[in-house]
């Protein structure tokens, strides 16, 4: 696992180097900056992933490795998805958007994000059996399994939220906007805030559970010998509910046919 997200981060980063030196044809440079804005956050959260993953490779309290994994796991479920999102607006940003393919990697995204959902409800499910040896709550379970279904529907609905309706068009037009590009000056405003906001998702939550996986690699092994369930339940909660937000955020961010 440690060189499969090291790998992609290769890619990655090898996207980010081709897409900056490249010239984008005429109108594409903003749908190319959007690109650029979440490919970078799935750079950074990939290699702290390959690292993680390197750690837990040499793990050997089991406990604790288990719960590094459910950390990293969470981190490249997400950013994976975030990939694609990143992916799609390089369609119309080099002009490969004239026979459907916009519409394809909706389609895609959608499937791969609810996927990952459903990845990080079996990861956090079976993180707290393994840890707690299957005693555990009935209610946990339940409330797992919900909140995976509830994060369904959050990426369904983020998935089809139209862009806000365009306001009334004002006296004075800001520099560079013409009468006839109002709608679309509006629309690129829509999509520059929805992309900023997932790519600052994308770091916050995935710096947040990098940070949570080394601080396990520092406990010493004698705190795994017996976690206790009201540890066990809000790490398995936040290991889905986190990224399951960042996923619902990066839909959100998709490109319109």
């Amino acid at each position: 696992m440690s060189a499969f997200c090291g790998i992609m981060a290769g890619f990655v980063f090898a996207g980010l180097v081709t897409v900056i030196g490249q010239k984008n044809p005429a109108g594409g440079d903003a749908h190319a900056s959007r690109g650029l804005k979440l490919l970078l956050p799935c750079f950074i959260g990939l290699a702290m992933a390959s690292y993680l993953y390197a750690l837990t490779s040499g793990e050997l309290v089991c406990a604790r490795a288990i719960t590094e994994q459910l950390f990293s796991g969470a981190i490249l479920a997400t950013d994976a998805v975030v990939v694609i999102v990143a992916l799609a607006w390089l369609l119309p940003a080099y002009g490969r958007d004239k026979h459907g393919e916009v519409r394809f990697f909706r389609g895609l995204i959608l499937f791969a994000a609810q996927f990952s959902i459903l990845m990080l409800t079996v990861s956090s499910d079976g993180f707290k059996n393994s840890v707690l040896h299957g005693r555990t709550a009935d209610w946990a379970t339940a409330l797992i399994w919900a909140s995976g279904a509830a994060s369904v529907g959050a990426v369904y609905f983020a998935w089809r939220a139209p862009l806000p309706p365009v306001p009334p068009m004002p006296s004075t037009l800001p520099a560079g906007v013409t009468a006839q590009g109002w709608d679309e000056h509006c629309r690129d405003n829509s999509f520059n805030h929805r992309v900023a906001v997932a790519a600052k998702w994308s770091v916050a939550v995935g710096g947040v559970l990098a940070v949570a996986g080394g601080c396990s690699v520092g406990l010493t092994y004698t705190h795994w010998t017996s976690m206790q369930p009201w540890l066990v339940y809000p790490l398995a909660e936040a290991a889905l509910v986190l990224p399951a937000a960042v996923t619902a955020t990066a839909v959100w961010a998709v490109p319109r046919d």
